[in-house]
């Protein structure tokens, strides 16, 4: 017996030295941006860039969901031919990319297919939520392909999910317990289940809740670590490269930034903290330095008069450590940070907005990155509100990122890192936060989400198509009996941010219409409506020219008049 235990012991050693080592986990990949962010529809074959961290030789690009062929640049960029046929017909694709052994699947990042525009429209629709919603964040939480909202309620200590049906339109809230006041949400895949969570900072309590999802836009009960004092922002983000996703916390009255490395069960090792400056308010994530490791930007409230405002950077080791904290000068009493690249030149760069209550000083910072973990002084640009959150996309569709802040205002972008004033047109209710952004309704338009923490409400602002016709009546010369008339014109305008649907266009009494409007119009395009008139009477006619369509104001209706003799 004991020589056969001891055959068994040498075969076992054998087969485990000819067994071969096991390759490294990959880390969990990171989109920060794409490049191009959109295209015109029916166009060639394009190049994608798909910008982030974590990318290895085996990483894949997926266009909603389908892996296309992918070229590993660096840890840093993948690039992949998106064929004509995909970008045919306006719409919003989902890029992801795949990392085999662990690494699993990145943020979902939007591409839109849609004709650029010279400004955005929206109209809004009001949601209930819980009371006094702060923030918000969107994900697929059911799996039906379509996006969902998940917005945090500070007094309620709960979070509202709205379950989207796909045409901009939303389900009622169902709502799951938080920790106490929660101030921020990440999304991301924290037990490798292959189905999004939440993390939620709690501001009042003092923890990140953890939110397991179950696959049906449900959730488990949290559960909850502690953190610092005063949490207000989460991040999530694979810091030591493991393949399983981590958390950073920027916490407020602690000054502290807490770092929770995933176990990847949904449950976090015991948080390590790093001094901050300020009362730190938000946390973001990028290879600033293009080490290949993901780094912190973390915005610390503060004035000239007291303290200097700043962005501190903190540079990641890939180890889940990181680096003292390097300041950057930005505005009075900064509020919160999106990461971009604004000038085109591959690298991360920032927006920060500044809540300063004097109105010269409501500003958003923009600090271009240099590449190596610095960035070149503030540049600033007037934001006419006080702006509390700020987010990054291309809202009109011509290929440069654009900000939106505080109140839906949408600043489009130069793409050298300038923007221009807020001028965005809005219909519906007042404005409140900027919380997240997404296409609603898949016409290949952006749309955002502001939470109104005074009504308890989340506005769906979808862009939409503004009909405007040249003229609002048309008087015909007098026309013999029976006889027609020389045609009269009415132009269709679109100038709106979002394709018009013709759904019909008709005439009453002794009129008739031909028209050169297709089934849809797109934005800042125009079609024209030819009428005629041939009275079957003498005197007075009239009738009405009627166009059926989804923009606001539908049916637009033209008084049409002409004299029989």
């Amino acid at each position: 017996m004991k020589a056969h235990g001891i055959m068994l012991a040498l075969l076992c050693l054998v087969m485990a030295l000819a067994s071969p080592p096991q390759a490294p986990p990959n880390p969990v990949p990171l989109i920060n941006w794409l490049t191009p962010p959109s295209t015109p529809p029916g166009g060639p074959d394009l190049t994608l860039t798909v910008n982030g961290f974590g990318f290895v030789p085996s990483s894949v690009i997926r266009w909603n969901g389908q892996a296309v062929a992918t070229t590993f640049v660096s840890a840093n960029q993948l690039t992949a031919v998106v064929f004509s046929s995909n970008t045919a017909v306006a719409a919003t694709a989902s890029v992801t990319v795949f990392n085999p052994t662990r690494g699993g699947v990145s943020n979902a990042s939007p591409f839109s297919v849609t004709n650029p525009t010279q400004t955005v429209v929206f109209g809004g629709t009001d949601y209930i939520v819980g009371d006094n919603p702060d923030c918000g964040a969107t994900g697929d939480f059911n799996g039906d392909g379509k996006l969902d909202l998940a917005i945090g309620n500070l007094t309620s200590n709960t979070v509202s999910i709205l379950l989207g049906n796909g045409d901009g339109t939303f389900g009622p809230k169902q709502d799951f317990v938080t920790g106490t006041n929660p101030r921020s949400i990440a999304v991301g895949d924290f037990n490798g289940d292959g189905v999004l969570d939440l993390a939620i900072a709690n501001n009042v309590s003092g923890t990140v809740s953890i939110l397991l999802g179950n696959g049906d836009g449900t959730f488990a009960p949290k559960m909850d670590s502690p953190v610092g004092v005063g949490p207000r922002s989460v991040v999530a983000g694979d810091f030591n490269g493991d393949g399983i996703l981590d958390l950073a916390v920027a916490n407020h009255d602690s000054r502290t930034v807490s770092i929770l490395l995933g176990n990847g069960d949904g449950t976090f090792t015991a948080e390590a903290d790093l001094p901050a400056g300020l009362e730190p308010y938000w946390i973001t994530t990028a290879d600033f330095n293009g080490d290949g490791n993901l780094d912190l930007a973390v915005v610390n409230y503060g004035s000239p008069t007291y303290d200097p405002a700043t962005v501190g950077i903190f540079l990641g080791k890939g180890d889940g450590t990181f680096g003292p904290m390097r300041t950057f000068a930005v505005g009075w009493q900064p509020l919160s940070a999106a990461v971009g690249d604004f000038n085109g030149d591959g690298r991360a760069d920032l927006a920060v907005t500044n809540e300063n209550y004097g109105t010269e000083y409501r500003t958003v910072s923009i600090l271009l990155g240099v590449g190596d973990g610095s960035f070149s002084p503030e540049m600033t640009f007037s934001t006419s509100s006080i702006s509390l959150s700020v987010g990054t996309a291309d809202f009109n569709g011509d290929a440069k990122p654009d900000l939106a802040v505080l109140d839906g205002g949408i600043m489009l972008g130069n793409g050298n890192g300038t923007f221009q004033a807020p001028r965005t047109e809005f219909t519906g209710s007042g404005r409140k936060v900027f919380a997240t952004a997404g296409d609603f309704n898949g016409d290949g338009r952006l749309d955002i989400v502001d939470v109104d923490i005074d009504r308890n409400t989340v506005v769906v602002y979808l862009q939409i198509p503004r009909a405007v016709v040249s003229a609002h009546s048309l008087t015909f010369a007098s026309q013999t009996v029976g006889m027609t008339s020389k045609s009269e014109k009415i132009v269709l305008k679109n100038t709106g941010s979002a394709l018009m649907q013709i759904n019909a266009i008709s005439t009453s009494g002794d009129f008739a219409q031909t028209n050169t409007c297709d089934s849809l119009v797109a934005a800042a395009s125009q079609c024209t409506i030819t009428i005629k008139f041939q009275p079957a009477a003498s005197g007075i006619l009239t009738g009405t020219l009627t166009i059926q369509d989804n923009a606001s104001g539908s049916p637009q209706t033209i008084n049409l008049t002409g004299t029989g003799e």
